[in-house]
């Protein structure tokens, strides 16, 4: 944001989204995808705010406060849909590859021992 302040509380608030929204997409991001999350976040905050209208009595449109949290969610989706899919399977394999390794290492010290004994 960058004629943002930064110490208000909406943008205390819009750093909490962003950052909590690229931790939950696994940090690395593209520059797109940062672009994306920055939008999600502004939407996220546009909506708490309306909410924030309702609960305090003022006067909102229903259609608005409707459609920005719909595209919030949308964004949002799209987001963790690729996050989803350019996931590797690597600490998958790394645990499934030690694990076997462990499993041989117990078998091959357990035919030592029946081997020593002998």
């Amino acid at each position: 944001m960058p004629r943002a302040d930064g110490r208000t509380i909406a943008s205390r608030r819009f750093r909490e989204l962003v950052e909590s929204f690229e931790q939950e997409l696994g940090g690395k991001l593209s520059p797109v995808e940062q672009s994306l999350v920055r939008q999600a976040a502004s939407l996220t905050l546009a909506s708490e705010r309306m909410q924030a209208d309702v609960v305090a009595g003022v006067q909102i449109h229903a259609d608005a406060m409707v459609r920005v949290s719909s595209e919030a969610r949308r964004i949002l989706g799209l987001l963790r849909a690729k996050a989803a899919k350019n996931k590797t399977a690597g600490p998958d394999l790394l645990q499934q590859y030690l694990a076997t390794k462990a499993a041989q290492a117990a078998s091959l010290c357990a035919l030592r021992k029946r081997c020593t004994r002998q």
